[in-house]
């Protein structure tokens, strides 16, 4: 004969099987393995024969900006140089007197007339007529200054029909007015351009 536990005996044995075998805490999740991380290559070391030897083979190719001319050592607002005194005819193909002013610097770096940049430290000047390449001996007939200058431009347009040349800040400085802003001048033509000519 069998004999039957009773149903809260038998649930009794059941929860404190189930309580006994449970884990204190619940288990903690496993670490991912670690990604593979690929170490790229070192690059070769060159020894300095063959890194001159790549220079030269591979040059950087890169836009150099031209040096800015500079005035000479010796140059001086007073005087002639030797030099421009042997070169300069005696006499002047063509002489004509006014005033003369000289370029503002916002006209620096900009494309003149002739096709090249104009530049305040070039001795360079603009006529409305005159060939481009003329050179020019302008003299302040205040001072008696003189300077030779090569025309590159056409002008002045914005003044009285007195000024005749527009010159460089450059060459206005050596013939002295540049508080003043115009001079009268003689303008003396001692070779004639080869470039177009106005009027």
């Amino acid at each position: 004969m069998k004999i039957r536990q009773p149903a809260t005996t038998v649930f009794a044995l059941i929860t404190a099987t189930t309580i006994g075998c449970a884990p204190d805490r619940a288990p903690e999740p496993e670490a991912p393995a670690p990604l593979a991380i690929e170490t790229p290559a070192q690059p070769a070391t060159l020894s300095p024969e063959a890194l001159e030897l790549l220079k030269q083979q591979y040059p950087v190719l890169r836009e150099e900006r031209a040096p800015e001319p500079q005035p000479s050592p010796d140059a001086s607002p007073r005087q002639t140089p030797d030099w421009v005194r042997e070169v300069a005819p005696a006499t002047a193909l063509r002489t004509v007197t006014g005033q003369a002013t000289f370029y503002a610097d916002t006209f620096e770096g900009r494309r003149t007339a002739s096709g090249i940049p104009f530049r305040q430290n070039q001795m360079v000047a603009a006529h409305k007529a005159f060939p481009f390449g003329t050179v020019l001996r302008v003299t302040n007939t205040r001072n008696n200054r003189s300077v030779n200058v090569r025309v590159v431009d056409r002008g002045p347009y914005n003044s009285t029909r007195e000024t005749i040349i527009d010159l460089s800040r450059r060459a206005a400085s050596q013939l002295g007015y540049i508080d003043a802003g115009r001079a009268p001048v003689r303008v003396e033509v001692l070779e004639w351009g080869e470039g177009t000519r106005s009027g």
